[in-house]
């Protein structure tokens, strides 16, 4: 993969010897926040549309970007040279663009306020909410029907009325000072870890190639990417773009069959008990998988295959251990097998990262000074006290909610835990849609056991589901990838980093509060997106919790058996892989396997696995580098079809749209 690592220009490097984060830059990262924040959730719960917050590509801050770039260096540089985006220009409001989007919905949003207004709104006589969690429910941390807070929320205020915003005012001031400590905490280990991924490691961050090729001739004299002029480029946009356009005019007429791009085909089926393998093409998921390294594609489908015989076995003898779980996967002996690969994964990464982790902390309790921080986001010193600080406050917050000490450590460690393990999984295997395989408040559950949990802290257990629940995206793999582009010069990292977490704070305060007044102005029955305010993902919470405290039980020594023996496996595949040069799988997929979302573009990638590892038999590395625009504009393709899609949905299929891009 040497070509990845070789997709910084001579010319942004030069770049660094002029102001690296300009005003400019910042007011473009602001406007993509802002907007973001605004569009995002407006379409995906009004409009029936596209989902642009629910993964990790960041579609929205990409073309936002891209149409800075036009603007700037296309129509105003014919003008004045000097009004064309230098590279650092550029990446500024597409990193602050990523770092806000994956808070706004999915990441953040919408489990939230679902999260938040489900007690005192959906508890009814039958679910026995208001017997069992009442008690326990902090008046500062929860929204009530006060003045029709909650009523009016879903069906709409009425007209002449007003808002009643101090009701929701004092439960969000609150949670945001949980929120955004997690949010900078989330920085402080990306900070701690860069050095490790990106100059040590050297990972791939597959995603990260499409706006470090934008940077490609930018400070040349045509001041646009050197990538536009390449026909292999357009002939890779053109597949999809071409297809999404055609399916456009299938919107407004019957008489123009649609075209299934998202892959409709039907599921091959093994045999009785056999989970189903998905057949799909996702040209995004094509074009990003060719910048990952074969034993990572490898690794994915053939742990996925495995996760399916081994699920199919068990249901075929009768296998089955009692009791689901949402945000798993299929079953809960693959789930626990993966989340004990998930974290052996992540427990193995910091220890080969422990000598530079060290390094760090040494730094920060100065212990040392030879360490050269000068080129991160923030100062060794900071971040690790920020973190260990962050953690503690995050603790006594949780404790103040109802949880008791141990568990609020439990809990805070496993999310973290997550965040890493996610954040490593994008920038090794570039996977848009990917999650953990369980959330933190699972995990914690089985593993000590309700039984061994207080009502307070089951409780207050319930209520972090929202804002700590990592669900298909979350804003530290955006914190990382950022990181990775901040190659592309030095020195500018400081500035980097502030504006990464004001765009992700400010990104969150603007979803939530828009979020709540679409609410008010639609009501949330009139959303589209059924899940999250169609009382399911809202209770599910509360009602899993539920099960849990009428049902109570110690630690579940099935469910941690089968973690014991993932994590064992996995030490396996890691040593393997260590000691063994050319060992072709990466263990990686092992603890994806049969997960979702990666049911939806396992088929993708098992196509571009076929296509790579054809090209680099036949040409090698410089037939590999001749494919790579190709692959480019099959992503770009997507995102352009994808924006174009959305505004036709606007303008003439309001709340009625067609949702071409994103998984459920």
């Amino acid at each position: 993969m040497a070509s990845v690592q070789q997709s910084v220009s001579a010319s942004a490097v030069r770049a660094t010897a002029t102001r690296i984060i300009t005003p400019r830059s910042v007011l473009l990262g602001l406007t993509s926040v802002v907007l973001i924040s605004l569009i995002v959730p407006y379409f995906q719960y009004t409009m029936a549309s596209s989902q642009l917050g629910a993964d990790h590509l960041h579609i929205g801050a990409l073309f936002l970007a891209f149409a800075y770039l036009v603007v700037f260096n296309v129509v105003l540089a014919r003008w004045k040279k000097d009004w064309a985006l230098t590279p650092h220009e550029f990446v500024i409001p597409l990193v602050m663009g990523m770092a806000a989007s994956g808070l706004t919905t999915n990441g953040m949003g919408a489990p939230f306020i679902s999260t938040l207004m489900a007690p005192y709104l959906l508890a009814t006589p039958e679910n026995q909410w208001a017997e069992y969690f009442y008690p326990y429910l902090q008046p500062w941390a929860n929204v009530t029907n006060q003045g029709n807070a909650l009523t009016w929320l879903v069906d709409g205020i009425p007209p002449g009325a007003s808002i009643p915003w101090s009701v929701w005012g004092i439960p969000l001031f609150w949670w945001l000072t949980f929120i955004v400590p997690v949010i900078f905490m989330g920085l402080c280990l990306v900070v701690i870890l860069r050095r490790q991924w990106v100059e040590h490691e050297k990972l791939v961050f597959p995603m990260m190639q499409i706006p470090l090729a934008f940077t490609r001739g930018m400070e040349s004299p045509s001041r646009v990417p050197a990538f536009l002029s390449e026909k292999r480029f357009w002939i890779g946009f053109s597949i999809p773009f071409c297809v999404m356009m055609y399916n456009i005019v299938g919107f407004f007429t019957p008489v123009v069959p649609q075209f299934p791009y998202f892959g409709s085909a039907p599921p091959i089926v093994f045999g009785e008990g056999f989970p189903p393998l998905e057949i799909n093409f996702r040209p995004a998921i094509l074009g990003i998988s060719y910048f990952v390294n074969l034993d990572v594609l490898a690794g994915f489908w053939v742990f996925y295959m495995i996760g399916i015989i081994q699920v199919g076995i068990a249901h075929r003898i009768g296998y089955d251990i009692p009791g689901r779980d949402n945000y798993t996967s299929i079953h809960p002996m693959l789930d626990w097998q993966n989340m004990g690969a998930f974290i052996l994964f992540v427990g193995w990464g910091l220890w080969r990262a422990r000598f530079h982790i060290r390094a760090v902390c040494s730094q920060a309790f100065g212990r040392r000074s030879d360490l050269d921080d000068s080129d991160e986001m923030l100062p060794y010193r900071v971040a690790v006290f920020g973190f260990i600080g962050g953690f503690v406050y995050g603790v006594v917050w949780l404790n103040q909610l109802g949880m008791s000490v141990p568990i609020a450590v439990f809990l805070l460690a496993g999310v973290f835990i997550i965040y890493i393990g996610v954040s490593r999984i994008i920038a090794e295997a570039g996977l848009p849609y990917v999650r953990s395989p369980m959330i933190a408040q699972v995990l914690v559950f089985y593993s000590v056991g309700s039984a061994n949990l207080s009502m307070s802290t089951m409780t207050a257990m319930a209520q972090t589901y929202g804002p700590v629940s990592e669900i298909k995206s979350t804003f530290m793999p955006a914190f990382m990838q950022a990181a990775k582009l901040s190659e592309i010069g030095t020195r500018w990292q400081r500035g980097l980093g502030w504006s990464l977490l004001s765009a992700a704070v400010i990104g969150v305060v603007i979803s939530l509060v828009w979020t709540i007044y679409l609410g008010f102005d639609l009501g949330t029955r009139q959303f589209t997106n059924g899940w999250w305010f169609g009382r399911i993902g809202s209770t599910i919470p509360y009602n899993e919790t539920l099960t849990k405290i009428r049902d109570p039980f110690g630690p579940d020594t099935s469910r941690l058996m089968f973690f014991l023996v993932g994590g064992a496996l996995m030490f396996l595949l890691m040593t393997l892989r260590a000691r063994l040069p050319g060992w072709p799988l990466h263990p990686l997929g092992f603890f994806l396997s049969y997960s979702w979302p990666a049911r939806a573009i396992v088929s993708s990638m098992f196509v571009c696995w076929v296509i790579k590892s054809i090209m680099m038999w036949v040409g090698g590395i410089e037939l590999y580098r001749k494919g790579q625009p190709f692959f480019l504009g099959l992503i770009f393709g997507v995102v352009t079809g994808v924006v174009i899609s959305m505004f036709v949905d606007y303008v003439w299929f309001p709340h009625a749209g067609h949702h071409i891009y994103g998984i459920d």
